[in-house]
């Protein structure tokens, strides 16, 4: 009896959860941006906490300790300004030693991160530039 009445509403949770969207005509598909994509998933603690800055990178990484030993990048976000440490990665970025890069990234701050992980993200917007040290 009780499989029975589980199967039952399985079964129509399933099909009410198909019904889908009733603005969308059968058939058609909905051409969707991926900055409206972002807005459309963007919760109240992100939405306010993005932002668009420019990245320069230095050309090697340095020996640096986060949980343990690792390497990290040379950043600054401006030209003249102070060389710090990225203890993260740039996610879609792919380093190549012995370049400088000056790139445009978005800034996300990570709500409640665990402890061990970092309470800001980056993503690559754009590569600018990338020149020979």
């Amino acid at each position: 009896m009780k499989k029975t009445l589980l199967i039952a509403s399985l079964v129509g949770m399933f099909a009410f959860a198909s019904c889908g969207n009733k603005n969308q005509k059968e058939g058609t598909v909905e051409e969707v941006s991926v900055e409206e994509t972002l807005d459309k998933t963007a919760t109240p603690e992100t939405a306010e906490t993005q932002d668009i800055v420019t990245m320069f990178i230095g050309p090697k990484k340095v020996d640096c300790t986060g949980v343990g030993p690792m390497k990290c990048l040379q950043v600054k976000e401006t030209e003249d300004g102070e060389w710090t440490l990225l203890y993260s990665s740039i996610q879609g970025f792919e380093y190549e030693e012995g370049y400088n890069y000056k790139l445009e990234v978005r800034r996300e701050d990570v709500p409640n991160p665990p402890a061990d992980a970092p309470s800001v993200r980056y993503i690559l917007v754009k590569e600018i530039s990338k020149t020979k040290a």
